[in-house]
């Protein structure tokens, strides 16, 4: 009896989890809905820094590009450097794409999953889902006015 318990609340956590708007694993933001095609978005998501170098992402902090060795790589995420203008707070940002839903919404989308930032002086990525409220939602804030 435990077994087939056990499966049906794993089976449920899978479908809640992926069928249902949820963000899956590594949790995530709001998805932001895109006008356009996936291949256009990931076009655009993937040169984005190319055509304003203030988001490219420091040498500094290249090696915390990482997230391939973490089992992530499905993901297929991409990483955005942020620096706020009237602020010193550095912050890299790991967003991946989520695909069109058939009979539901017919354009792709882009979720903010986990925040680089400097913690006690020590670099860590915080998964999104770790946040406090107000720091997500000024997250989100930030991701929508820059990109």
């Amino acid at each position: 009896m435990k077994k087939y318990l056990a499966i049906t609340v794993f089976g449920l956590m899978i479908l809640t989890s992926c069928d249902l708007g949820f963000s899956g694993t590594l949790g995530g933001g709001n998805i932001h809905r895109f006008n356009c095609t996936e291949e256009k978005l990931n076009f655009y998501l993937d040169n984005i820094e190319k055509h304003n170098l203030s988001l490219r992402i420091p040498k500094k902090w290249k090696k915390y590009d990482n997230w391939e060795q973490k089992g992530y790589n499905f993901l297929k995420g991409k990483i955005f450097y942020l620096r706020e203008e009237d602020s010193n707070d550095d912050e890299m940002y790991y967003v991946s794409v989520i695909p069109p839903k058939e009979n539901f919404n017919k354009n792709p989308g882009a979720s903010v999953r986990a925040v680089f930032r400097m913690v006690d002086n020590k670099p860590r990525w915080l998964y999104l889902r770790d946040l406090w409220w107000f720091e997500r939602r000024e997250i989100e804030k930030k991701f929508e006015k820059k990109y």
